[in-house]
């Protein structure tokens, strides 16, 4: 196959919403980027802080080589209608996405096109691992995305194992958006959605070189952090809410998935009552915690999995679950030589 020779528009977009103590930091990196030709867009999703005046500055005082184009939302939209916003603003056919509290390294763009261009498109989405940084700007760590998105990038895959890449690091080609048309604002988050539309069009290609700085909020001290609460009425309880989303927004456009489909219904529908339960229970007090083992077992049976009988064994023994993980997640990365506690995605 014959690469592209030349080098064509790129698109870098920095989205944001209120983050006007990180913003400048953000488009420094953004101006910063090697790659030419670059068009750079900075969108505000109607903050009520200081965030696009900080963008305006900043776009008037620039005398660079790259394009800037300004974008400020009449109304907040949310993170997935943002994203569909500018998309349809972009000139490139390779987008790098940066979020407002994070910074990019200035080579990221260059590393990234460069592989989607060899490819001669053939790649659609590409990702990496990440430095993970706090409020303050320390640096505490590399984040990298699970290994299932790494070694197995099937759509069903994809939608099997809820494989997610790090929003922060991914840069994808126009392409998925002129096949399947945005997203929508069916959704909060885009990690899981963009890597299964990439899968079904293309390839998914991961480098391995931290080329964001990632800013998480943590810093060393959140070792103390109660990872098993977190995960039972915290960010694991969000994340469920996230897969939930995901199953039924797929399962509400599965005419689009082409082949693929039969078997995308059939993992996305068996695994609705699942999540439902797994959600549900979270929010029930205690008694009624108790009283929903029957529908538990029924679950478990159908779908002929434990995983209602575990997730109802966590919450109503959560006063044992809880310091039992906050043990296992600590002895685990302390195995590692990590140092900062950061719940599972799952």
């Amino acid at each position: 196959m014959t690469e592209m020779t030349e080098r064509p528009l790129v698109t870098f977009a920095v989205i944001a919403y209120n983050q006007e103590r990180f913003i400048r930091e953000a488009i420094e990196g953004a101006f910063s980027q090697t790659y030419e030709p670059l068009e750079i867009i900075l969108s505000d999703d109607c903050s009520s802080d200081r965030t696009y005046q900080i963008m305006q500055e900043m776009a008037a005082a620039y005398n660079g080589p790259h394009k800037v184009v300004l974008n400020r939302n009449m109304s907040n939209l949310g993170l997935v209608p943002h994203i569909d916003r500018v998309m349809e603003m972009v000139s490139g056919d390779f987008i790098v996405v940066n979020a407002g509290d994070d910074v990019s390294l200035p080579e990221r763009t260059s590393i990234l096109a460069e592989i989607w261009r060899k490819s001669n498109r053939t790649i659609k989405l590409l990702h990496s691992s990440a430095r993970r940084i706090d409020l303050e700007g320390d640096d505490f760590g590399v984040r990298t995305p699970p290994q299932k998105i790494i070694h197995n990038q099937s759509p069903e895959d994809i939608i099997l194992n809820f494989s997610w890449v790090i929003g922060a690091t991914a840069a994808w080609d126009r392409e998925i958006f002129d096949t399947f048309g945005p997203i929508g604002g069916d959704l909060s988050i885009e990690d899981h959605i963009i890597p299964f539309m990439a899968s079904i069009v293309g390839k998914i290609y991961y480098v391995q070189s931290s080329l964001v700085k990632h800013r998480s909020g943590g810093s060393t001290k959140k070792t103390e952090e109660s990872i098993g609460r977190n995960y039972l009425y915290g960010g694991g309880l969000k994340s469920r809410k996230w897969d939930l989303e995901t199953d039924r927004y797929v399962l509400g456009r599965i005419e689009d998935w082409g082949g693929k489909k039969k078997i995308i219904y059939s993992i996305c529908s068996n695994r609705q009552k699942i999540l439902e339960y797994s959600i549900m229970i979270a929010e029930l007090n205690k008694v009624r915690m108790i009283l929903s083992l029957p529908d538990a077992l029924r679950i478990s049976h159908r779908h002929k999995t434990i995983r209602p009988l575990k997730d109802w064994t966590r919450y109503v023994f959560d006063f044992l679950y809880i310091p039992y993980a906050n043990w296992n997640i600590k002895r685990q990365l302390k195995n590692q030589g990590l140092y900062e506690s950061e719940l599972p995605h799952k």
